[in-house]
């Protein structure tokens, strides 16, 4: 085979597989606007009640929290869909084990982000204590998009290291947008 043979099947094939990731970028693009508009419009349901997360808070009101009285298992959602969402888990730690975040749509009940939700909101308890601990997380939400807002149940969980059993702590509900990939 000559040179000229060689360069031409190259310069083919190189053209091919830029042509077949092309097609696949775009049915990639496709299918997550597809999956995300199921969570547009969801219409907020007037019987429960709801809030909308603060966007941010100051550094000083970030300190400020682990200095609340709290007598009670207790999530505060902060941020967007833009910027990703700062979870405050409020937890009195009388077992070993994991503390995290689950989320789910209100009004289809399908859970969100889960393994992204629930590792980066995972918090390991090795110390026991008789008081209120603030806990921490940080991630955005794939499902929806920017100014689409949609309503969600965020709840705490704990995994215990004994049992391995997870329990409900608490839940709060937001209404939220998602995050524009």
């Amino acid at each position: 085979m000559t040179l000229a043979k060689k360069i031409t099947i190259g310069i083919s094939t190189f053209i091919l597989l830029i042509i077949v990731f092309v097609f696949w970028l775009f049915f990639e693009i496709m299918n997550e606007n597809e999956v995300d508009k199921i969570y547009y419009g969801i219409e907020i349901p007037e019987n429960m009640k709801f809030e909308k997360p603060i966007e941010f808070l100051s550094f000083k009101q970030i300190d400020s929290l682990s200095n609340l009285k709290v007598e009670e298992e207790k999530i505060l959602v902060i941020g967007s869909g833009y910027s990703g969402y700062d979870f405050y888990m409020w937890h009195k730690p009388d077992d070993k084990g994991k503390l995290f975040i689950k989320a789910f749509e209100l009004t289809q009940n399908i859970q969100l982000s889960e393994l992204k939700l629930r590792t980066r909101t995972e918090n390991i308890i090795h110390k026991l204590d008789n008081n209120y601990k603030i806990y921490t997380g940080s991630t955005v939400i794939d499902e929806g998009t920017f100014e689409n807002f949609y309503p969600v149940r965020f709840e705490m969980w704990f995994k215990s290291h004994n049992s391995g059993l997870e329990k409900k702590m608490t839940e709060k509900n937001y209404i939220i947008d998602g995050w524009d990939r």
